[in-house]
């Protein structure tokens, strides 16, 4: 990395002058202050909750709750970081995580009001209030972050190796200049987060980092505008339903049997975004569901494994479209049934508790979920039981495969970032490798998958 930063200042007649940097003592007296006035300079989102927090490891500097939801430990350097800074910002950051979530609620709640930070009186209520979405434990495990007027090469060597193994760590600068009789600061990112997703495999994503992760995949693409349309048109013709948000889209729940199920998706494609309808036979009546088919497909949806899908690439095939897609999904509303039809309830139970054992970071398939219910051949009515899944529900649905390890389908792009949140390498195939991550325990029925 370079060893300092460097402006120069443009004049009209094109004269070039350089920004004289300020001394090291004058930022180190301001740098610290400022950022606790605008924590937006960290990052976006930020939100200060601690400074000089008491920790097993020490007092951190300052404790943030980033966009996501998550706790970020920042340890600032009046001087260049070095491989000390490192340890010392991992040590903190470790103590917290030993913490449960409402011990570290009394501790932020407890040490806040000084040093410039607001005053929380119950950090639960107020982590409630901005992230309705999350849990508590979602603040964890922190993230890390260093700040320091430059940083020395072992340090920044450091931090590329633990980024690489999965370690949220970032690593900023700051440098000061004086031009014009004003103090400028200017940031240098020298090791970046992989994203908005969490590199640790201890439950995924929350569904603020999913919301975040979709904002951005969006603002990327240059898709905020279409998708929100879009979204606010499915609602206004559901607007009964759940709405769950994940990192590449938003999943559409009806009522049914008592709980939720998907009845559509609205997904970022490759091109624009994506609509999906999935119709479920229990839900439906047969003889309207099968007027709903041929329908579908004379309005454009083209069949998928699961049902059927309306490719919206931008704003002209959006305005084509619009109209088109809301009688139909409304004609489909209408005709949907919240109480299933099957008598299979009991079978979906047993596959979902079964799920809901499966540890994270591993995969099983459809064959060795039946074989360990006692039915080697309801391989198929696993899949039911999959489709049939609440979309509000707890069961690890991501973590089923198919015999030669494929991923679904129709929601291959959540799943494979969920499952890379686990720690599970998806190939650019679409596939996992079962040997390396297929549930231990059934790895030598493996060779018996149907």
């Amino acid at each position: 990395m370079p060893d300092e930063l460097k402006i120069w200042a443009l004049g009209e007649g094109h004269e070039v002058k350089t920004v004289e940097r300020v001394t090291g003592v004058r930022v180190e007296d301001i740098l610290e202050e400022t950022l606790v006035r605008r924590p937006e300079m960290l990052e976006s989102g930020l939100r200060l909750v601690g400074r000089q927090t008491p920790t097993d490891g020490g007092p951190l500097d300052l404790l943030g709750v980033d966009a996501g939801g998550r706790l970020v430990v920042f340890e600032l350097k009046r001087e260049k970081l070095t491989r000390e800074a490192v340890t010392q910002c991992i040590d903190y950051a470790s103590a917290l995580d030993a913490q449960t979530p409402e011990v570290l609620a009394e501790l932020i709640s407890d040490h806040s009001g000084t040093g410039g930070i607001e005053t929380i009186e119950e950090f639960d209520e107020w982590y409630q209030e901005r992230f309705a979405e999350n849990e508590l434990s979602d603040l964890l495990p922190p993230r890390l972050a260093l700040v320091g007027l430059g940083v020395d090469e072992r340090a920044e060597q450091m931090a590329r190796f633990l980024a690489k193994g999965g370690l949220d760590i970032s690593l900023l600068t700051f440098f000061g200049f004086q031009h014009s009789g004003e103090t400028l600061l200017a940031r240098q990112v020298e090791v970046e987060r992989e994203g908005p997703a969490r590199s640790s495999g201890r439950g995924g994503q929350s569904a603020a980092e999913r919301r975040v992760a979709l904002e951005a995949r969006l603002a990327e693409k240059g898709l905020t505008e279409l998708f929100d349309d879009i979204a606010n048109t499915l609602s206004g013709v559901l607007p009964e339903s759940s709405q769950r948000p994940g990192s590449w889209g938003i999943s559409f729940g009806l009522p049914s049997g008592g709980g939720r199920r998907r009845f559509c998706h609205l997904w970022v494609a490759e091109a624009g975004a994506r609509v999906e309808w999935l119709p479920h036979s229990e839900n439906y009546d047969e003889a309207k569901l099968e007027a709903l088919k041929p329908r579908a497909e004379s309005d454009g949806w083209r069949p998928i494994k699961d049902g059927y899908a309306l490719d919206i690439p931008g704003s002209e095939r959006w305005e084509e479209v619009r109209e088109d897609l809301r009688q139909f999904l409304a004609t489909a509303v209408d005709a949907w049934d919240p109480a299933p039809q099957s008598g299979r309830g009991n079978f979906r139970e047993q596959v979902w508790s079964f799920l809901r054992d499966v540890p994270s970071g591993t995969v099983v398939t459809y064959g060795q979920i039946a074989r360990g219910l006692g039915s080697p051949e309801a391989a198929q009515a696993v899949g039911s039981a999959m489709r049939a899944l609440p979309g509000e529900s707890d069961v690890p649905w991501h973590r089923v495969v198919t015999a030669e390890g494929r991923l679904a389908a129709s929601e291959d792009q959540e799943q494979q970032q969920r499952l890379r949140d686990e720690g599970i390498n998806v190939r650019e195939d679409g596939s996992v490798d079962l040997e390396q991550h297929q549930w231990g325990e059934q790895r030598d029925e493996q060779s018996r998958d149907p």
